[in-house]
């Protein structure tokens, strides 16, 4: 989901296109987990029939199709830019890339977002640890238990952590949107410029 929604809240924002979206998904989460070119278009077309994008009628020079957000498609992405993520699984972790993406976001309201995440960990914390075993065969359930009550923990430490390197940053002038880099993306390997000299060749 996490994948689908940054795809779509980026085109929100800004058309683009496959390799393009990648590209800034990549740029944006820091490309821990790159994503498959494949999987992007896949998205768009799903986006497409769900009615929450369309493609522009017009081309860029290379025939790149550009997807923009439909009024459907700004709508789902204000809910779930100001709904609680769900963080039961611990791959690609749905609520990192979802702070990394919003926060390169022109006109986020970022403290809003994460104050919304800390007061639903809060109550996630709260009924967890009403609901910890204290008593039964073995220490098996209290670890368990101790395991997700530890994970609820880190997520308020990450997100203390993240409010105060976004207060840090207002307050040094460092911006946090990140423009468009409408360039298209490079494929393949970069060529290569330097040429050896001769005498080095023949060493």
């Amino acid at each position: 989901m996490s994948v689908r929604m940054s795809i779509l809240a980026m085109v929100s924002r800004h058309p683009g296109y496959g390799y393009l979206l990648r590209a800034e998904f990549d740029r944006r989460t820091g490309a821990t987990s790159p994503l498959n070119v494949g999987q992007v278009y896949k998205t768009l077309d799903t986006l497409e029939r769900d009615g929450l994008v369309t493609r522009s009628e017009q081309t860029d020079a290379d025939g790149h199709v550009f997807y923009e957000a439909t009024a459907a498609g700004h709508a789902a992405v204000a809910e779930w830019l100001t709904t609680a993520e769900e963080t039961s699984t611990p791959s690609r972790s749905d609520l990192a890339v979802k702070v990394a993406v919003a926060s390169t976001l022109p006109g986020v309201d970022i403290e809003r977002m994460l104050q919304a995440q800390r007061q639903a960990a809060l109550a996630r914390l709260h009924r967890l640890t009403r609901e910890t075993p204290t008593e039964g065969p073995g220490l098996g359930p209290r670890l368990v238990a101790d395991a997700i009550l530890f994970e609820a923990e880190t997520e308020l430490r990450w997100l203390d952590h993240v409010e105060q390197r976004i207060r840090t940053a207002c307050a040094t002038g460092t911006a946090l949107e990140v423009a468009f880099d409408i360039d298209p993306p490079r494929r393949g390997r970069p060529r290569r410029t330097d040429k050896p000299e001769a005498s080095e060749a023949s060493d």
